[in-house]
């Protein structure tokens, strides 16, 4: 096995390598210049090559020294993914929650109030994204994702199913009673993002039906923008209930046919394991899975 040398070492030489300069690594170790600048010769006369080339008022990576400084900053970034993955966050009141626009905007905003009300000592940050987080990087606590529930080296919950229904505008159809032959000839809205895929084709299989494109008037690939079409009346839709839910019971939205289909995907609660042990965690668990 290859030996190693001294951790405080590679930490001097991550810090003043990323920023060029001893004083910054100094600083972010917390310890004297020339603590630094020791820590950096000893790991050379380890290593046996110069790794800066120290000049009057700067220092510059050698061309040994920035080859190394990428396999040192993959090490520690590593080591850190893996230590977040089983340490909890020690900031016990600030939550940082990362979930889809779409679920942000039409499920969780609506209700976010009652968790303040409940746990008015947690300052909660709602993260709106498409991307998966870096739990480490990014000091995010809990995602709520939309997908399969496979999530590699990361706990998840069932959070809740989704389904897929019909909504349109009261005012496109008026009072008329829909059947399933009227909806070729309706005017339709399609959402083609990724979680998506597959769904319109199974929909139309479902029902029998074929509806042809000359009748889809509008194509989004966001469920928030495809939900405000709808509600501007721009035509039907085959949408999450989840997201329409809320609109449904107000009334701002109606369901001309009465038609629905499991998802492909449901919403999940990902994080490390032991952010599940923390108490805001757990907090916010115990309130989103009660509805």
């Amino acid at each position: 096995m290859q030996a190693l040398p001294p951790l405080r070492a590679l930490q001097a030489f991550r810090y003043a390598a990323r920023d060029l300069s001893f004083k910054a690594a100094a600083e972010a170790m917390n310890i004297s210049n020339a603590a630094v600048s020791s820590h950096i010769r000893g790991l050379e006369e380890f290593l046996g090559i110069k790794l800066f080339v120290r000049l009057t008022r700067e220092v510059k990576l050698t061309p040994e020294g920035s080859r190394l400084s990428g396999f040192i900053e993959t090490g520690f970034q590593e080591i850190e993914r893996g230590i977040a993955t089983f340490a909890p966050n020690s900031d016990p009141t600030n939550l940082k929650v990362s979930t889809l626009p779409s679920f942000a905007n039409r499920w969780l905003m609506p209700r976010i109030s009652r968790f303040q009300e409940k746990y008015p000592q947690i300052k909660l940050s709602i993260m709106p994204s498409f991307s998966l987080v870096d739990f480490q990087g990014d000091g995010v606590d809990l995602a709520v994702r939309f997908g399969r529930g496979n999530y590699p080296g990361l706990e998840s919950r069932l959070l809740m199913e989704e389904s897929l229904v019909v909504v349109c505008h009261e005012a496109l159809v008026g009072d008329r009673k829909i059947e399933i032959s009227d909806l070729a000839g309706l005017p339709w809205l399609v959402d083609e993002s990724i979680d998506m895929q597959g769904s319109w084709t199974e929909f139309q299989k479902a029902l029998g039906i074929d509806i042809p494109d000359t009748a889809i008037k509008l194509v989004v690939n966001e469920a928030t923008a495809q939900v405000e079409a709808v509600l501007a009346g721009r035509g039907i839709s085959l949408v999450r209930y989840t997201l329409v839910a809320d609109m449904l019971e107000a009334g701002l939205l109606i369901r001309p046919i009465n038609f629905s289909m499991p998802a492909e995907y449901h919403y999940y609660l990902v994080a490390p394991e032991a952010k599940f042990r923390t108490e805001k965690v757990r907090a916010f668990v115990s309130w989103i899975s009660s509805g």
